[in-house]
Order: C-alpha cells, then sequence, then structure tokens
C-alpha cells in the first residue's frame, strides 16, 4: 500500500505516543505467566477489557497498549518481573482530552451482518 507523502512521520508520530502513554498520568502494565496458552490470552484480553469498563464506571479513560510487547525486555529489566513472567500489554489510566482530534475520530466499521449471522433468534 503507498501512502500519500508526509502521512508516513505523522504516523510515526502518533505512535511514538504510546510510549508517553499518551500523557496518561498513570501507566499499567499487564503481565503472564510464559506456560500459558492462547486460551489464556482471550483470558487476559477479557481483564484488560474489564480494567477498562471499571476505569469508565469511575469517570476514567484507557487505552491498550501493544505497543510495550516490542519492548518487552526493556520493561521487563525496569519492572524487575520473575522469570516466569512475560509483559501481554500496556494500558494508559487518565481523563481522555474531548478536545484532542485523536478522541473525537472513530474508524471505519463494517456492518454486524457483514461479519455475524444469528441462528434460532426472532
Amino acid at each position: 500500500m503507498s501512502l500519500p507523502s508526509g502521512v508516513k512521520p505523522a504516523r510515526y508520530k502518533q505512535y511514538a505516543r504510546n510510549y508517553e502513554f499518551f500523557g496518561a498520568p498513570v501507566a499499567l502494565f499487564f503481565a503472564r505467566e510464559k506456560v500459558h496458552g492462547p486460551a489464556q490470552w482471550a483470558d487476559i484480553g477479557g481483564y484488560l477489557q474489564t480494567v477498562a469498563l471499571l476505569a469508565r464506571g469511575h469517570g476514567l479513560h484507557t487505552c491498550p497498549q501493544q505497543a510495550w510487547v516490542s519492548f518487552h525486555k526493556t520493561v521487563r529489566a525496569f519492572l524487575k518481573l520473575p522469570d516466569h513472567l512475560m509483559i501481554y500489554s500496556g494500558m494508559a489510566l487518565g481523563v481522555a482530552d474531548e478536545n484532542a482530534a485523536i478522541n473525537r475520530w472513530r474508524s471505519p466499521r463494517e456492518p454486524l451482518d457483514a461479519f455475524a449471522t444469528f441462528e434460532g433468534f426472532q
């Protein structure tokens, strides 16, 4: 895919903000047991969603950040994680700036019937 001139630098700049937790005052890291398999990975994803929903219930915003996995060795050393754990995700926690353009952007969505069917429901 070819990007118009000038788009990549802006994308990289925005992506780099992951490592500043997008200005959030709180950074969370989630780790998993190395021996866990894909089934447990889904469980951890559900846990991240639960944390995000609980935060919203308290008027806070979150941003799960898989970008931190790219620096798992650095994060591991910084957090002094034991060898049996590995970084699964980071998460920014704070109050979103509703005036920031990025927080008003919504990605396009396919209609539900384009990817799901419901049998036996009326």
